[in-house]
C-alpha cells in the first residue's frame, strides 16, 4: 500500500484476508501511532471483483475495502489496519496488521 496523505478523501483502503469473508460484516480497524483507534463499519465493503494493488492480485470476497473520508487519516505518521469479521455472535476473526504512513 501506497503512503496516504492526511485527511486525503476517497483514497482506497484494502485489507487482503487470503479468505472467503463474503458471509462476514466486516470492520475496518485504523490505529494511529498516537491517538485514539478507529473502528468503521459504514461503507466498508467486501467486493465481489478480482483487484491489483502494487503488482498483487486480491481475489473476490477475501478482502475489504472502504474510501477514505474527511477526518479518517488526522494523524501524521504511523498508522496501522486490520480486518475485523463477524460472521456470528461467537465467530469473530481479525487479520494481522499491516502497516502504513501518513504524509503531511
Amino acid at each position: 500500500m501506497a503512503n496516504l496523505n492526511q485527511y486525503e478523501i476517497g483514497q482506497p483502503i484494502r485489507v487482503n484476508v487470503r479468505e472467503d469473508i463474503a458471509l462476514a460484516v466486516p470492520t475496518l480497524i485504523l490505529q494511529p501511532e498516537l491517538g485514539e483507534t478507529k473502528e468503521i463499519t459504514q461503507g466498508v465493503t467486501i467486493p465481489d471483483v478480482d483487484v491489483t494493488v502494487d503488482g498483487k492480485v486480491l481475489l473476490a470476497n477475501e478482502y475489504l475495502e472502504y474510501f477514505t473520508k474527511a477526518d479518517d487519516l488526522d494523524y501524521v505518521g504511523r498508522w496501522r489496519k486490520k480486518a475485523k469479521l463477524t460472521f456470528s455472535s461467537t465467530d469473530v476473526r481479525q487479520s494481522d496488521f499491516v502497516k502504513f504512513r501518513v504524509l503531511a
